[in-house]
């Protein structure tokens, strides 16, 4: 099993202590031959007996979101040089493939959530170029991308840590817990 690293940790505390979620879990992959999905946080919370699926994609760059490479097709040459359109390329295909992968897994699901999580994403191209993805995924597929991106990522973060102060109850989550600790410090 691949471990966790601390910014999907994060994510899967968000949904386990604030979304409600029963069941968060890592670094899930296909398991069909030839296939290289895999989803960084998986959540599934019922309420009401409404069972809610999250498939949540997480990039943890402080130095800016960013993936080089070049792409395959012009289709997002309006947004900036090749290595932003390389990481909206990257990320609709991450997008289709969690879509794919969720909807397979949990045909009986009654609500499908994308989420993407990134601290820190360049304002202008990059942040158009997502909220293009998040509009053109949401047309084709009926579903929406949440963007936690900047100031919602770190709106959430507050939020967690706001939790964290208020409780001593272990969750069995490694970053909450971590947020607990520090929150709970004494200088005495």
């Amino acid at each position: 099993m691949i471990q966790p690293q601390i910014g999907e940790q994060l994510v899967g505390a968000y949904l386990r202590i604030v979304d409600d979620c029963d069941l968060v879990s890592y670094n899930q992959r296909s398991k069909e031959a030839g296939q290289q999905m895999e989803l960084d946080v998986l959540g599934v919370g019922t309420v009401n007996g409404n069972q809610t699926v999250y498939g949540c994609e997480v990039v943890t760059h402080i130095d800016g979101l960013h993936y080089n490479g070049t792409p395959d097709t012009d289709e997002w040459a309006a947004y900036g040089n090749e290595d932003y359109q390389y990481t909206l390329q990257h990320l609709q295909e991450k997008f289709k493939q969690d879509y794919t992968l969720l909807t397979n897994v949990f045909d009986r699901a009654d609500t499908f959530t994308l989420q993407f999580w990134s601290p820190v994403v360049p304002q202008g191209y990059l942040t158009d170029g997502l909220a293009e993805l998040q509009r053109r995924f949401e047309a084709d597929h009926n579903v929406a991308i949440d963007l936690v991106i900047n100031g919602e990522y770190a709106d959430r973060v507050k939020h967690l840590r706001q939790e964290a102060s208020a409780t001593q109850k272990s969750y069995d989550e490694p970053a909450f817990r971590f947020l607990q600790i520090l929150e709970h410090l004494r200088d005495d």
